[in-house]
């Protein structure tokens, strides 16, 4: 009998003490937008794997471009004991407003995707690209296609569309960072000849802005493209093709890598080129990893948790349909 009691009362005091009792797990919160596009699809389950791993409560929400569900769920957040939050700002203008209201709850902040500041401008700890340099490349393999293509013995018919949400710094550090490297691979191509195209961020949006744009220079017989997102480039790209341009005519190379499926999948020649794939899982497990550490750990937040991209075109896209998760 009292070999059976003392039994009982270990395991009862193992079952207090163990790790996976849900109310001493710290509570995390992730606020996304765009959560039906594949990109966040992706990025949010890669934070509920690393939130499951590390035994932390996540709570979830898509705001879409809300900027009002996004304070609302924010406020929620805080309510419900939540001690760290990874946020996708719907709108750059929300930065200061978030960081702030952190700030005053004492609440571990990190953005994804899109970089914020604090009101003063100082930084908010940021998991994501290197949005100047991942557009550097974007313009250094634009320009090796062209000269590989002979379009650089004559510029005067040729036009780049730079497809721009130009309410996103991150955005437009990207397409700067593009024309930057093309223009210093080629310092005679007509600057003039540079097009801001804005758009919303999503494909057919792209669509819409960049069939504007190609009626409005009929005689242009080259396109260049480069944009914030995929999204951005194949909407360009599918416009020239309703316009009956051919592929050879168009030269587009996306980021992030989410189009991947669909511009190569079929195996036919494109305009879309190519894309700088950043396998968005990544950037949702680093955010909550990087929470955890600093709430559990007491390891300060970086200023930066960059993440690498990977270039893919139709030359090797068959080694990545799977992560890609194509069907």
């Amino acid at each position: 009998m009292t070999t059976r009691l003392t039994l009982a009362l270990a395991a009862a005091a193992l079952a207090l003490a163990g790790p996976a009792r849900a109310d001493d797990a710290v509570k995390l919160g992730y606020i996304n937008k765009m959560g039906d596009h594949p990109w966040f699809v992706s990025e949010v389950a890669g934070a509920k794997k690393k939130a499951q791993d590390l035994g932390a409560n996540l709570s979830v929400q898509d705001v879409q471009f809300d900027a009002n569900l996004a304070i609302t769920t924010f406020d929620t957040y805080v309510a419900d004991g939540v001690k760290g939050i990874a946020v996708v700002v719907p709108d750059k203008a929300l930065g200061p407003v978030v960081a702030q209201k952190a700030k005053d709850a004492g609440i571990a902040l990190i953005a994804v995707d899109d970089d914020i500041t604090f009101k003063d401008g100082s930084p908010v700890p940021y998991v994501g690209m290197n949005a100047g340099n991942i557009g550097k490349q974007v313009g250094t393999e634009v320009a090796r296609i062209a000269k590989a293509e002979g379009w650089d013995k004559d510029w005067s018919k040729v036009r780049v569309g730079s497809v721009e949400d130009q309410k996103a710094d991150t955005c437009m550090r990207r397409n700067h960072g593009a024309q930057d490297a093309f223009l210093a691979a080629y310092p005679d191509f007509p600057k003039q000849n540079v097009v801001s195209i804005p758009y919303d961020n999503t494909m057919v949006s792209a669509i819409d802005v960049v069939s504007t744009t190609l009626t409005a220079n009929p005689g242009v017989e080259r396109w260049i493209f480069w944009s914030c997102n995929d999204d951005g480039v194949l909407g360009s790209v599918r416009a020239t093709e309703n316009s009956g341009m051919r592929p050879d005519q168009v030269i587009g190379i996306g980021i992030d890598g989410s189009r991947s499926c669909e511009a190569f999948g079929a195996g036919k020649p494109t305009g879309f080129r190519g894309t700088m794939w950043l396998d968005s899982a990544k950037h949702g497990s680093a955010a909550i990893q990087a929470l955890y550490d600093a709430l559990e750990n007491k390891k300060p937040l970086q200023l930066a948790y960059y993440q690498d991209a990977t270039f893919i075109n139709p030359g090797n896209f068959s080694d990545f349909k799977g992560r890609l998760g194509c069907k």
